[in-house]
């Protein structure tokens, strides 16, 4: 064999080595920074226009197990612009999982999370597995009450920080608003003290009345942590030195009045993380606003209330009016039941001796009577000429309970093999009744809370699990499992429950867990060991 052709030979050995070690390895192409995501010291600015109209922005409510259901309320226009964010836990950066979003009852595409690795776009990962994650939702935005509902699974922790909507509309009766939406992910600790959210332009300081700033945070604590506009401290209230105060909840949505603080350009907000352990600064919206406030005078005139049915959403609809001498512009107004905010829905403008018809969601978890009334400009932020017309008289409702209860079996799986006469099955179960009863094979079973169990024999073979449950309305509902059991007794060898001799039971079928494994060894991995051998073979033959 020439030089040149054994040369070549090692060339094409090494490219397919080379190939086949890519078979094993995973490349590490990710977005991931523990410092913060997609920068470490700000967030990034992804719209900045005007319209005529209003921005909705909206949401909530804190560290909760999936499903998790956020219900929005968007004002009356054509949204030109909407972005849903949705806040996880992951639990490390290791963890990987998948979510699933549905908005306005449309599936939106899901994502696998994949920590450390991510590299989907619009997935913002810092920290140890903190997601911060937005959708483009203009297609389906709609006004009018609309929920998001989402899942997640995997190995990640999994449970979701809140979810908000930025929603912007086009109203022909609305004000002229500048805006600004910053998202991003930075994580503030020890030694990443800031980040700041910069709202670039030249700002017509004698055109806006009204400026307010939104900042939302994730995993906030106990400690104190400051907020700053153009190095003005901002203050929630009287509470100007712990702004992400929501503790256990680890969800901080603020607003803030910025108006006094706006400079002609370089206004931009700094989150300080102060004492926090770690805190993330995830979306901070600036609004400029050029309606003055006038003389109005806000009320509820009619409140429509259907049918009301526990479990389902319910839209309850209320007529606002206008009473004033001027116009009154973006306002919120209230559903209460038993002295709880139900449900919101934010007005752009009204004006005077005209009125508007609002939607509200309601979802009673339970049956029964409740008290029902609606509270127009509910957190008191317009200054009117009579404040005490702002609600109308008390209805007394009666809620319909049509739900069947919800049965969840945890254990066993169906069609788990079990080598004894007897298994224990347990399982949830939910109800929006208290008054539920529970029934395994027909005997009733003690629940405690949400929970069930209850000890079951088995005969040999095949064994059918059925439970079942009743509430308080008479409505039901039914599970059931499969379970083969493998010891023979006298009971099971007695009756007419037969089953294959574990010679001819096929244990290592994949659908049975732990016999699934995975041999490396197998499709295009065999095919270039095989080449490499061949040509080690023909190089050895060739240079002798």
């Amino acid at each position: 064999m020439t030089y040149r052709k054994a040369k070549l030979y090692v060339s094409i050995l090494n490219i397919l080595l080379a190939m086949l070690l890519l078979f094993f390895i995973h490349p590490v192409l990710a977005d991931y920074n523990y410092d913060g995501s997609p920068e470490r010291d700000k967030l990034i600015t992804t719209e900045h226009e005007t319209v005529i109209g209003g921005v909705y922005i909206d949401g909530g409510h804190g560290l909760e197990n999936t499903p998790y259901t956020q219900i929005f309320n968007v004002p009356d226009g054509t949204v030109t612009w909407a972005r849903l964010y949705v806040g996880v836990w992951g639990g490390t950066d290791e963890r990987t999982g998948t979510i699933d979003v549905t908005f306005n009852e449309i599936k939106l595409d899901a994502l696998t999370l994949e920590g450390k690795d991510d590299t989907n776009p619009d997935v913002y990962c810092s920290g140890r597995g903190v997601y911060w994650i937005g959708y483009d939702v203009t297609s389906n935005t709609t006004s009018g009450p609309l929920d998001a509902v989402v899942t997640t699974s995997g190995d990640i922790d999994g449970r979701v920080y809140g979810v908000m909507l930025v929603a912007v509309y086009e109203d022909p009766d609305g004000e002229e608003v500048e805006y600004w939406v910053n998202e991003g992910n930075p994580n503030l600790h020890e030694t990443n003290e800031e980040a700041v959210a910069e709202f670039p332009g030249t700002i017509e300081l004698d055109k806006f009345t009204l400026g307010r700033l939104v900042a939302v945070y994730l995993a906030g604590d106990k400690a104190k942590d400051y907020l700053y506009f153009n190095d003005e401290t901002l203050c929630d209230g009287d509470n100007c030195d712990d702004i992400a105060n929501s503790n256990e909840y680890f969800f901080d949505f603020k607003t803030f009045d910025v108006i006094d603080y706006l400079t002609e350009e370089k206004n931009k907000a700094t989150f300080d993380r102060g004492d926090e352990t770690s805190l993330h600064p995830v979306l901070a919206v600036l609004t400029l606003h050029t309606q003055e406030e006038g003389d109005s005078d806000l009320r509820v005139s009619n409140v429509a209330v259907p049918t009301i049915y526990a479990g389902s959403s319910n839209t309850i609809t209320a007529t606002i009016e206008n009473i004033g001498k001027d116009a009154a512009y973006s306002f919120q107004a209230a559903l209460y039941v038993d002295d709880e905010v139900v449900s919101t829905a934010s007005i752009s403008s009204l004006t005077t001796e005209k009125t508007r018809d609002v939607d509200f969601s309601w979802k009673p978890d339970h049956d029964g009577e409740h008290v029902l009334w609606v509270y127009v400009d509910h957190n008191d932020k317009k200054t009117e000429l009579n404040e005490i017309n702002n609600k109308n008289s008390p209805l007394v409702v009666n809620v319909i309970d049509f739900t069947p209860p919800e049965i969840t079996i945890d254990k066993p799986l169906d069609g788990e093999v079990v080598d004894s006469d007897t298994i224990t099955i347990s399982g949830t179960i939910e109800d929006t009744s208290d008054d539920i009863t529970v029934l395994v094979n027909g005997a009733e079973v003690d629940t405690s809370g949400t929970t069930w169990s209850s000890l079951v024999p088995l005969v040999y073979g095949y064994n059918k699990i059925i439970v079942s449950a009743i509430d308080g309305a008479n409505n039901s509902a039914t599970e059931l499992v499969l379970v083969k059991s493998l010891a023979r007794t006298q009971r099971g060898e007695d009756s007419e429950n037969t089953l294959p001799s574990l010679d001819n039971l096929n244990l290592t079928d994949e659908s049975v867990p732990g016999n699934n494994t995975n041999n490396p060894l197998t499709g295009p991995s065999v095919i270039l060991i095989i080449v490499l051998l061949a040509l080690a073979s023909w190089f050895r033959r060739g240079a002798t």
